[in-house]
């Protein structure tokens, strides 16, 4: 990590931000069903182990639905959860679309500290009016560029300029579909860091792991001696897919080997996401290494699933989804999961 930029949090020299993400990509192992006392319990967990950032959830529109708080993020979720921190600070993830610019106004008095815009497809020009105005905000603005496996780092690398020029602040590379392998997360960080260029007024460059092959921690190694300067990661490593990368794990590790100051007994002790982790565990399987090797984003998943039940993984491996067969219909949640 560049020492000489300047981060949006105090960091120790060498050691990159961490922010959990446990309640918004963990949600979709549980379908966003976290009680109030659950969020709560988590957030006071990234707290006591001094995590800079806790991802709570989606930012929405209200609509009068009775959607799970991470869903929506309404004011009084964020606020109870704020009641709950000094040094951490929340995050909301932002997907262009689903609210307006101006409905990021008004969002830090509730304890947000960080908006996270979705760049699917590496839309970074529909993200900028979201990052001017999470700026404006006083928000640290980030910007997710998903599915980063489906792209050639020079094409990384030109949207972390374009992102840059929208004044993005950190911008993350995200492993969607949990499909790179160490060298191609190199290739990929390298070039975003040389896009984000040397001096302090430039982007830090993020990692957003999956574990669909087993290969998060590696990964994020890989990213780390890169030159990366941000981690995504959760308890247990719940999320989509194959999971995160284990926020105690890279805790610990940078807690030994990067000169971090985390607590990781507040995140062993949590029993939060037990259930969570016990869903994950039965739900995916074979699921997730095969998506994860043939790079399957969650929008393909119900054609996926439904080709491998109809002939195997074994005949997928070897030659690949037959897209010419219609797509089912996708439920809302495989919408919402298709960006990141």
């Amino acid at each position: 990590m560049n020492a000489d930029r300047e981060l949006p949090v105090d960091s120790a020299v060498g050691s990159p931000i961490l922010l959990d993400v446990t309640l918004r990509d963990g949600g979709y192992v549980n379908g966003h069903s976290w009680t109030a006392d659950e969020a709560v319990s988590i957030v006071r967990a990234m707290e006591a182990a001094r995590v800079p950032y806790a991802e709570v959830g989606y930012l929405r529109t209200a609509t009068g639905e009775a959607l799970n708080p991470s869903e929506r993020c309404e004011p009084d979720y964020l606020e109870v959860l704020a009641a709950e921190v000094r040094r951490t600070r929340l995050v909301v993830m932002v997907r262009p679309g689903e609210v307006a610019p101006q409905d990021l106004k008004g969002v830090s008095s509730t304890g947000v500290g960080m908006a996270r815009v979705l760049a699917s497809r590496l839309d970074v020009d529909t993200a900028a009016p979201y990052i001017e105005a999470a700026r404006a905000e006083g928000l640290t603005a980030a910007v997710n560029l998903t599915h980063a496996s489906r792209f050639s780092p020079a094409e990384l690398g030109a949207a972390v300029r374009r992102a840059a020029g929208a004044g993005a602040q950190i911008v993350y590379l995200a492993d969607s579909n949990g499909s790179l392998y160490p060298r191609d997360t190199t290739s990929r960080i390298r070039a975003a860091v040389e896009a984000a260029g040397a001096g302090p007024d430039g982007p830090v460059i993020g990692f957003h792991p999956h574990d669909n092959l087993g290969l998060a921690f590696a990964n994020t190694f890989a990213a780390l001696d890169a030159d990366a300067g941000a981690v995504d990661a959760s308890l247990g490593g719940i999320g989509k897919g194959g999971g995160n990368l284990r926020l105690e794990l890279i805790a610990a590790h940078l807690t030994v080997h990067a000169g971090a100051d985390f607590s990781v007994d507040p995140l062993l002790r949590n029993r939060s996401t037990i259930t969570a982790q016990l869903r994950m565990l039965s739900d995916a399987g074979g699921r997730s290494l095969v998506s994860g090797l043939l790079d399957v984003s969650l929008d393909q998943s119900l054609l996926f699933q439904r080709q491998a039940a109809r002939h195997g993984y074994d005949v997928l491996l070897r030659g690949g989804i037959d897209f010419r067969t219609p797509a089912p219909a996708s439920r809302e949640r495989d919408g919402i999961a298709a960006g990141e």
